[in-house]
Protein backbone atom coordinates (compact mmCIF):
# COMPACT_ATOMS: atom_id res chain seq x y z
CA UNK A 1 0.00 0.00 0.00
CA UNK A 2 1.17 3.68 -0.49
CA UNK A 3 2.31 5.54 2.57
CA UNK A 4 0.79 8.84 0.91
CA UNK A 5 -2.69 7.07 0.31
CA UNK A 6 -3.15 5.29 3.62
CA UNK A 7 -1.69 8.27 5.46
CA UNK A 8 -4.74 10.31 3.90
CA UNK A 9 -7.02 7.34 5.02
CA UNK A 10 -6.21 7.92 8.43
CA UNK A 11 -7.93 11.46 8.45
CA UNK A 12 -10.40 10.60 6.61
CA UNK A 13 -10.63 7.53 9.15
CA UNK A 14 -10.72 9.70 12.56
CA UNK A 15 -13.45 12.14 10.52
CA UNK A 16 -15.78 9.07 9.80
CA UNK A 17 -15.73 7.78 13.31
CA UNK A 18 -17.47 11.43 14.73
CA UNK A 19 -20.62 10.65 12.52
CA UNK A 20 -22.30 7.46 13.90
CA UNK A 21 -22.83 8.39 17.06
CA UNK A 22 -25.35 11.54 15.52
CA UNK A 23 -27.89 9.45 13.82
CA UNK A 24 -30.59 8.37 15.59
CA UNK A 25 -30.65 4.49 15.05
CA UNK A 26 -31.00 1.15 16.49
CA UNK A 27 -27.97 -0.32 15.02
CA UNK A 28 -25.39 2.19 15.67
CA UNK A 29 -23.28 -0.24 17.96
CA UNK A 30 -23.13 -2.26 14.20
CA UNK A 31 -22.48 1.38 12.39
CA UNK A 32 -19.37 2.22 14.61
CA UNK A 33 -18.03 -1.06 14.37
CA UNK A 34 -17.85 -0.32 10.74
CA UNK A 35 -16.84 2.57 11.49
CA UNK A 36 -13.66 1.98 12.69
CA UNK A 37 -12.67 -1.43 11.77
CA UNK A 38 -12.31 -0.65 7.98
CA UNK A 39 -9.23 0.75 8.53
CA UNK A 40 -7.45 -1.82 9.78
CA UNK A 41 -8.62 -4.29 7.41
CA UNK A 42 -6.94 -1.93 4.83
CA UNK A 43 -4.26 -1.70 6.25
CA UNK A 44 -3.92 -5.99 6.56
CA UNK A 45 -4.84 -6.34 3.28
CA UNK A 46 -2.41 -3.43 1.86
CA UNK A 47 0.45 -3.76 3.73
CA UNK A 48 3.12 -6.29 4.13
CA UNK A 49 4.24 -5.55 7.64
CA UNK A 50 3.79 -7.72 10.57
CA UNK A 51 1.02 -8.40 12.58
CA UNK A 52 2.47 -7.28 15.49
CA UNK A 53 4.02 -3.64 15.84
CA UNK A 54 7.24 -2.55 16.32
CA UNK A 55 6.27 -1.59 19.79
CA UNK A 56 5.06 -4.60 21.03
CA UNK A 57 7.87 -6.23 19.55
CA UNK A 58 10.21 -4.02 21.32
CA UNK A 59 8.93 -3.64 24.56
CA UNK A 60 7.40 -7.38 25.79
CA UNK A 61 6.39 -5.80 28.88
CA UNK A 62 3.62 -3.62 26.56
CA UNK A 63 2.63 -6.74 24.96
CA UNK A 64 1.84 -8.71 28.51
CA UNK A 65 -0.50 -5.94 29.31
CA UNK A 66 -1.96 -5.64 26.16
CA UNK A 67 -2.73 -9.54 26.08
CA UNK A 68 -3.78 -9.78 29.28
CA UNK A 69 -6.70 -6.41 29.00
CA UNK A 70 -7.34 -8.31 26.41
CA UNK A 71 -7.91 -12.16 27.30
CA UNK A 72 -9.79 -10.45 30.80
CA UNK A 73 -12.16 -7.89 28.96
CA UNK A 74 -12.84 -11.21 26.63
CA UNK A 75 -13.64 -13.58 30.36
CA UNK A 76 -15.70 -10.53 31.70
CA UNK A 77 -17.62 -10.49 27.93
CA UNK A 78 -18.29 -14.11 28.12
CA UNK A 79 -19.34 -14.39 31.66
CA UNK A 80 -21.58 -11.55 30.87
CA UNK A 81 -25.57 -11.97 30.55
CA UNK A 82 -25.29 -10.50 26.97
CA UNK A 83 -21.81 -12.45 25.62
CA UNK A 84 -22.50 -11.56 21.56
CA UNK A 85 -22.99 -7.98 22.03
CA UNK A 86 -20.20 -8.03 24.81
CA UNK A 87 -17.83 -9.76 22.63
CA UNK A 88 -18.87 -7.42 19.85
CA UNK A 89 -17.21 -4.33 21.54
CA UNK A 90 -14.25 -6.53 23.20
CA UNK A 91 -13.36 -7.64 19.55
CA UNK A 92 -13.17 -3.97 18.46
CA UNK A 93 -10.87 -2.96 21.57
CA UNK A 94 -8.37 -5.67 20.90
CA UNK A 95 -8.84 -4.93 17.07
CA UNK A 96 -8.13 -1.08 18.06
CA UNK A 97 -5.14 -1.90 20.32
CA UNK A 98 -3.15 -3.84 17.91
CA UNK A 99 -4.16 -1.72 14.71
CA UNK A 100 -3.30 1.53 16.50
CA UNK A 101 0.12 -0.10 17.36
CA UNK A 102 0.75 -0.83 13.76
CA UNK A 103 -0.73 2.28 12.58
CA UNK A 104 2.52 4.23 13.73
CA UNK A 105 4.73 1.71 11.72
CA UNK A 106 2.72 1.91 8.17
CA UNK A 107 2.61 6.04 8.90
CA UNK A 108 5.28 6.25 10.29
CA UNK A 109 6.19 10.47 10.76
CA UNK A 110 3.68 11.38 8.22
CA UNK A 111 1.08 11.26 11.78
CA UNK A 112 1.50 15.03 12.11
CA UNK A 113 -0.57 15.19 8.29
CA UNK A 114 -2.79 12.97 9.82
CA UNK A 115 -4.13 14.70 12.99
CA UNK A 116 -3.61 18.25 11.37
CA UNK A 117 -5.67 17.05 7.89
CA UNK A 118 -8.05 15.96 10.77
CA UNK A 119 -7.91 19.05 12.25
CA UNK A 120 -9.12 20.83 9.57
CA UNK A 121 -11.85 18.45 8.41
CA UNK A 122 -13.11 18.34 11.81
CA UNK A 123 -13.09 21.77 12.41
CA UNK A 124 -15.27 22.52 9.38
CA UNK A 125 -18.08 19.84 10.46
CA UNK A 126 -18.26 21.79 13.72
CA UNK A 127 -18.81 25.09 12.34
CA UNK A 128 -21.39 23.47 9.66
CA UNK A 129 -23.12 22.12 12.93
CA UNK A 130 -23.07 25.89 14.51
CA UNK A 131 -24.77 27.35 11.51
CA UNK A 132 -27.75 24.57 10.71
CA UNK A 133 -27.20 22.04 14.08
CA UNK A 134 -29.65 21.34 16.47
CA UNK A 135 -29.50 22.69 20.21
CA UNK A 136 -30.85 21.50 23.55
CA UNK A 137 -31.66 23.19 26.37
CA UNK A 138 -29.58 25.91 24.29
CA UNK A 139 -26.80 23.64 24.17
CA UNK A 140 -25.03 22.94 20.84
CA UNK A 141 -24.75 19.77 19.33
CA UNK A 142 -24.62 18.00 16.44
CA UNK A 143 -27.77 15.40 14.93
CA UNK A 144 -28.89 13.01 17.98
CA UNK A 145 -25.89 12.84 19.95
CA UNK A 146 -25.46 14.88 23.41
CA UNK A 147 -23.93 18.08 23.85
CA UNK A 148 -21.12 16.63 25.54
CA UNK A 149 -20.31 14.07 22.55
CA UNK A 150 -19.81 17.02 20.49
CA UNK A 151 -17.68 18.74 23.06
CA UNK A 152 -15.59 16.13 23.88
CA UNK A 153 -14.97 15.67 19.93
CA UNK A 154 -14.35 19.08 19.77
CA UNK A 155 -11.50 18.81 22.69
CA UNK A 156 -9.67 16.10 20.08
CA UNK A 157 -9.96 18.49 17.11
CA UNK A 158 -8.77 21.40 19.37
CA UNK A 159 -5.97 19.48 20.50
CA UNK A 160 -5.16 17.79 17.15
CA UNK A 161 -5.30 21.62 15.78
CA UNK A 162 -1.37 22.47 17.83
CA UNK A 163 -0.13 20.07 14.96
CA UNK A 164 -1.50 22.25 11.67
CA UNK A 165 1.12 24.41 10.45
CA UNK A 166 1.27 27.81 9.40
CA UNK A 167 0.91 28.44 13.02
CA UNK A 168 -2.01 31.53 12.75
CA UNK A 169 -4.23 28.81 10.61
CA UNK A 170 -3.58 26.36 13.88
CA UNK A 171 -4.30 29.32 16.44
CA UNK A 172 -8.16 29.80 14.47
CA UNK A 173 -8.43 25.96 14.46
CA UNK A 174 -7.79 26.10 18.15
CA UNK A 175 -10.12 29.55 19.36
CA UNK A 176 -13.05 28.32 16.91
CA UNK A 177 -12.73 24.62 19.14
CA UNK A 178 -12.69 26.29 22.00
CA UNK A 179 -15.62 28.52 21.28
CA UNK A 180 -17.51 25.46 19.87
CA UNK A 181 -16.72 23.72 23.35
CA UNK A 182 -18.31 26.68 25.31
CA UNK A 183 -21.56 26.49 23.38
CA UNK A 184 -21.71 22.91 24.06
CA UNK A 185 -21.33 23.44 27.53
CA UNK A 186 -19.79 20.15 28.26
CA UNK A 187 -17.58 21.43 31.40
CA UNK A 188 -15.30 18.47 31.39
CA UNK A 189 -14.20 19.19 27.93
CA UNK A 190 -13.73 23.20 28.52
CA UNK A 191 -11.55 22.01 31.82
CA UNK A 192 -9.43 19.41 29.46
CA UNK A 193 -9.22 21.97 26.19
CA UNK A 194 -7.54 24.54 29.21
CA UNK A 195 -5.39 22.03 30.83
CA UNK A 196 -4.32 20.32 27.89
CA UNK A 197 -3.27 23.66 26.23
CA UNK A 198 -1.50 25.21 29.46
CA UNK A 199 0.38 21.98 29.85
CA UNK A 200 1.09 21.74 25.68
CA UNK A 201 2.49 25.55 26.33
CA UNK A 202 4.26 24.26 29.04
CA UNK A 203 6.18 21.42 27.56
CA UNK A 204 7.06 23.58 24.36
CA UNK A 205 8.98 26.48 26.64
CA UNK A 206 10.69 23.58 28.53
CA UNK A 207 12.41 23.38 24.66
CA UNK A 208 14.06 26.81 25.10
CA UNK A 209 15.95 26.03 28.42
CA UNK A 210 15.01 24.86 31.90
CA UNK A 211 16.16 28.30 33.15
CA UNK A 212 14.22 30.59 30.33
CA UNK A 213 11.41 28.09 31.30
CA UNK A 214 11.37 28.83 35.22
CA UNK A 215 11.69 32.57 34.15
CA UNK A 216 8.57 32.53 31.83
CA UNK A 217 6.55 30.57 34.44
CA UNK A 218 7.37 32.52 37.39
CA UNK A 219 6.30 36.02 35.05
CA UNK A 220 3.23 34.71 33.68
CA UNK A 221 2.47 33.14 37.34
CA UNK A 222 2.89 36.68 38.72
CA UNK A 223 1.09 38.57 36.02
CA UNK A 224 -1.76 36.13 36.82
CA UNK A 225 -1.85 36.39 40.41
CA UNK A 226 -1.58 40.45 40.23
CA UNK A 227 -4.98 40.14 37.64
CA UNK A 228 -6.42 37.93 39.93
CA UNK A 229 -6.19 40.17 42.61
CA UNK A 230 -7.23 43.58 40.80
CA UNK A 231 -10.40 41.47 39.22
CA UNK A 232 -11.13 38.74 41.98
CA UNK A 233 -14.72 39.28 41.64
CA UNK A 234 -14.85 39.55 38.01
CA UNK A 235 -12.73 36.46 37.81
CA UNK A 236 -15.06 34.68 40.49
CA UNK A 237 -17.78 35.75 38.58
CA UNK A 238 -16.73 34.28 34.69
CA UNK A 239 -15.40 31.14 36.25
CA UNK A 240 -18.63 30.87 37.66
CA UNK A 241 -20.52 31.58 34.85
CA UNK A 242 -18.22 29.31 32.42
CA UNK A 243 -18.61 26.09 34.50
CA UNK A 244 -22.46 26.59 35.44
CA UNK A 245 -21.21 26.65 39.17
CA UNK A 246 -24.43 28.20 40.38
CA UNK A 247 -26.77 27.05 37.83
CA UNK A 248 -29.83 25.60 40.11
CA UNK A 249 -29.52 22.15 37.43
CA UNK A 250 -25.98 22.09 36.85
CA UNK A 251 -24.33 24.02 39.77
CA UNK A 252 -23.08 23.00 43.08
CA UNK A 253 -25.22 21.10 44.77
CA UNK A 254 -27.00 19.09 42.25
CA UNK A 255 -23.78 16.42 42.75
CA UNK A 256 -22.42 16.82 39.35
CA UNK A 257 -25.81 16.71 37.50
CA UNK A 258 -26.52 13.50 39.26
CA UNK A 259 -22.96 11.35 38.32
CA UNK A 260 -22.66 11.00 41.87
CA UNK A 261 -25.80 9.05 42.53
CA UNK A 262 -24.26 7.40 39.15
CA UNK A 263 -21.04 6.70 40.15
CA UNK A 264 -22.48 4.85 43.38
CA UNK A 265 -24.35 3.00 41.43
CA UNK A 266 -22.00 1.20 39.20
CA UNK A 267 -19.32 0.94 42.52
CA UNK A 268 -22.64 -1.21 44.35
CA UNK A 269 -22.18 -3.51 40.86
CA UNK A 270 -18.82 -3.65 41.09
CA UNK A 271 -19.23 -4.84 44.41
CA UNK A 272 -21.65 -7.19 43.68
CA UNK A 273 -18.99 -8.66 40.75
CA UNK A 274 -15.56 -7.42 41.63
CA UNK A 275 -13.84 -10.09 39.87
CA UNK A 276 -14.90 -10.05 36.00
CA UNK A 277 -17.46 -7.30 36.61
CA UNK A 278 -20.50 -6.80 34.77
CA UNK A 279 -19.23 -7.60 31.31
CA UNK A 280 -17.33 -5.20 28.85
CA UNK A 281 -19.42 -2.05 27.70
CA UNK A 282 -22.16 -3.96 29.55
CA UNK A 283 -22.54 -1.46 32.90
CA UNK A 284 -24.88 1.12 31.28
CA UNK A 285 -27.75 -1.79 31.13
CA UNK A 286 -27.65 -1.87 35.13
CA UNK A 287 -28.44 1.73 35.42
CA UNK A 288 -31.28 3.64 36.71
CA UNK A 289 -30.06 7.20 37.78
CA UNK A 290 -28.38 7.57 34.62
CA UNK A 291 -27.96 6.52 30.56
CA UNK A 292 -24.36 5.31 32.27
CA UNK A 293 -21.70 5.89 35.45
CA UNK A 294 -20.53 8.99 33.63
CA UNK A 295 -17.01 7.93 34.71
CA UNK A 296 -14.44 5.58 32.67
CA UNK A 297 -12.95 4.50 35.98
CA UNK A 298 -15.96 3.40 38.15
CA UNK A 299 -17.48 1.92 34.54
CA UNK A 300 -14.44 -0.12 33.98
CA UNK A 301 -14.20 -1.55 37.16
CA UNK A 302 -17.99 -1.98 37.27
CA UNK A 303 -18.00 -4.23 33.84
CA UNK A 304 -14.83 -6.07 33.80
CA UNK A 305 -13.81 -6.37 37.73
CA UNK A 306 -10.91 -6.43 39.61
CA UNK A 307 -9.23 -8.96 36.61
CA UNK A 308 -9.65 -6.84 34.01
CA UNK A 309 -9.54 -3.40 36.11
CA UNK A 310 -5.40 -3.97 36.82
CA UNK A 311 -3.98 -4.82 33.37
CA UNK A 312 -5.81 -2.33 31.72
CA UNK A 313 -5.12 0.61 34.58
CA UNK A 314 -1.41 -0.34 34.66
CA UNK A 315 -1.23 -0.53 30.77
CA UNK A 316 -2.36 3.16 30.85
CA UNK A 317 0.07 4.47 34.06
CA UNK A 318 3.19 2.79 31.91
CA UNK A 319 2.48 4.38 28.57
CA UNK A 320 1.46 7.55 30.05
CA UNK A 321 5.07 7.81 31.88
CA UNK A 322 6.55 6.51 28.82
CA UNK A 323 5.01 9.75 27.06
CA UNK A 324 5.45 12.01 29.62
CA UNK A 325 9.11 10.81 29.59
CA UNK A 326 9.00 11.41 25.95
CA UNK A 327 7.62 14.69 26.22
CA UNK A 328 10.27 15.64 28.42
CA UNK A 329 12.98 15.12 26.36
CA UNK A 330 11.85 17.04 23.79
CA UNK A 331 9.67 15.16 21.57
CA UNK A 332 7.26 17.16 19.74
CA UNK A 333 4.80 14.30 18.87
CA UNK A 334 5.05 13.28 22.25
CA UNK A 335 4.36 16.68 23.38
CA UNK A 336 1.46 17.05 21.67
CA UNK A 337 0.60 13.62 22.61
CA UNK A 338 0.76 13.86 26.28
CA UNK A 339 -0.93 16.81 26.62
CA UNK A 340 -3.97 15.26 24.89
CA UNK A 341 -3.85 12.35 26.82
CA UNK A 342 -3.78 14.35 30.46
CA UNK A 343 -6.95 16.08 28.95
CA UNK A 344 -8.69 13.11 28.48
CA UNK A 345 -8.05 11.06 31.10
CA UNK A 346 -9.57 14.35 32.94
CA UNK A 347 -12.61 13.90 30.94
CA UNK A 348 -12.79 10.25 31.72
CA UNK A 349 -13.55 11.41 35.24
CA UNK A 350 -16.83 12.67 34.03
CA UNK A 351 -18.19 10.62 31.12
CA UNK A 352 -18.09 7.58 29.77
CA UNK A 353 -14.50 6.67 28.47
CA UNK A 354 -11.66 4.51 28.67
CA UNK A 355 -10.86 1.66 26.13
CA UNK A 356 -13.63 3.00 23.93
CA UNK A 357 -13.06 2.63 20.10
CA UNK A 358 -16.20 4.54 18.92
CA UNK A 359 -15.13 8.05 19.87
CA UNK A 360 -12.34 9.45 17.81
CA UNK A 361 -10.92 11.34 20.69
CA UNK A 362 -10.47 8.27 22.41
CA UNK A 363 -9.45 6.37 19.49
CA UNK A 364 -6.63 9.34 19.08
CA UNK A 365 -5.46 9.23 22.91
CA UNK A 366 -5.05 5.52 22.51
CA UNK A 367 -3.07 6.55 19.58
CA UNK A 368 -0.78 8.38 21.15
CA UNK A 369 -0.23 5.97 24.42
CA UNK A 370 0.67 3.55 21.78
CA UNK A 371 3.68 6.16 19.87
CA UNK A 372 6.55 3.65 18.96
CA UNK A 373 9.56 3.92 19.68
CA UNK A 374 11.83 6.28 17.65
CA UNK A 375 13.85 4.45 15.01
CA UNK A 376 17.65 4.05 15.49
CA UNK A 377 18.39 6.32 12.50
CA UNK A 378 15.78 8.84 13.55
CA UNK A 379 18.58 11.64 15.18
CA UNK A 380 17.76 15.25 16.86
CA UNK A 381 20.82 17.43 16.66
CA UNK A 382 19.61 18.87 19.85
CA UNK A 383 20.37 17.03 22.79
CA UNK A 384 17.18 18.23 24.51
CA UNK A 385 15.19 16.84 21.82
CA UNK A 386 16.35 12.87 21.97
CA UNK A 387 13.97 10.87 22.88
CA UNK A 388 14.99 7.37 23.52
CA UNK A 389 17.47 7.33 21.64
CA UNK A 390 20.63 6.85 23.49
CA UNK A 391 24.20 8.78 22.88
CA UNK A 392 25.58 5.55 21.54
CA UNK A 393 23.74 6.35 18.28
CA UNK A 394 24.58 10.10 18.12
CA UNK A 395 27.53 10.82 15.95
CA UNK A 396 30.65 12.35 17.87
CA UNK A 397 30.53 15.59 16.20
CA UNK A 398 26.96 15.78 17.25
CA UNK A 399 28.06 14.71 20.95
CA UNK A 400 30.37 17.72 20.91
CA UNK A 401 33.24 15.42 21.08
CA UNK A 402 36.23 15.49 18.58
Amino acid sequence: MRAKLFTFLVSIWLFGIIFPPTVDSENMALAQFGAFVWLPIVALLGSRSQLLGSLLRERPAILVLVVASILAIVASAVLSEEPSRSLAFAATAAIGLFALVGLWDVVGDRIQFCLATYAVLGTALICYAYYVGARVQGRLTIGAAHPNYLGIVSFGILMCAVTVRPWPLAAVLTLTNLFIIVDTQSRSALAAALGGLLLFAALKTNQIGRRKAALALAATSLICAMVLLVYQQAALDGISALFFLDDKNRGIGTGFTGRVGAWQEAIDLFSENPIFGVGFRMHERYMTILSSAHNGYVSLLAEVGIVGAVPLVALVLLLTLRLARRALQGDPMAIVGFSFVMGYLLIAAFERLFLNMGNPTSVVAWMFLLIANPKPHHRLLHPRRLTDVGWDHVPAVQQGLP
